[in-house]
């Protein structure tokens, strides 16, 4: 079945749900400084490091991951600093408040890394059923959503379905 995904890259699909998150940040959480979290998200598709590195960096604040244990020192990190860690758990609301933004953090992760090990399927069609599912908790909030055509386009052969790396943040309504 054809989506508005169809044209896009990983990077690019990646972009999609950044561009998701913030619009849903701004919408529900207005009065919060989102920038932090919004920088490591388009860390992710830049060429700052590589996909894999910069996914797994940002999974460490995804809710689901960041209140898994009760505190800094019991918990597994690789990444995150203490200060990072009472920075982020003190702004991002828990996976029981807010599932829905949970869910649309996750697939940023997700999309990252459906393929990261491994040969990526003409289309990938596992990454357009999270950015279906981004969308339709946009929808269902009364949240605008973002544009496709806004979101560079690369032929699939022309970078094997990655896109290249870019810097997105000139697409961010938080990082302006």
């Amino acid at each position: 079945m054809k989506t508005i995904y169809d044209a896009l890259s990983i990077r690019g699909r990646v972009t999609y749900a950044i561009m998701c998150f913030e619009r849903y940040v701004t919408y529900k959480y207005p009065y919060k400084d989102m920038s932090a979290v919004a920088d490591m998200m388009w860390k992710i598709i830049d060429d700052s490091d590589y996909i894999d590195n910069s996914a797994y960096r940002y999974m460490e604040i995804i809710p689901e991951y960041l209140f898994e244990a009760n505190d800094f020192n019991s918990s597994e990190f690789d990444y995150l600093t203490e200060k990072e860690y009472d920075y982020f758990t003190s702004l991002l609301p828990t996976p029981d408040i807010d599932a829905d933004l949970n869910t649309i953090m996750h697939s940023i992760y997700d999309i990252a890394m459906e393929y990261a090990y491994t040969a990526l399927e003409l289309d990938s069609p596992e990454t357009k059923e999270y950015l279906q599912e981004d969308s339709k908790i946009l929808k269902i909030s009364n949240i605008t959503l973002p544009k496709v055509d806004d979101i560079p386009k690369y032929e699939w052969d022309d970078t094997h379905g990655w896109g290249q790396p870019f810097d997105g943040r000139y697409l961010s309504i938080i990082l302006k």
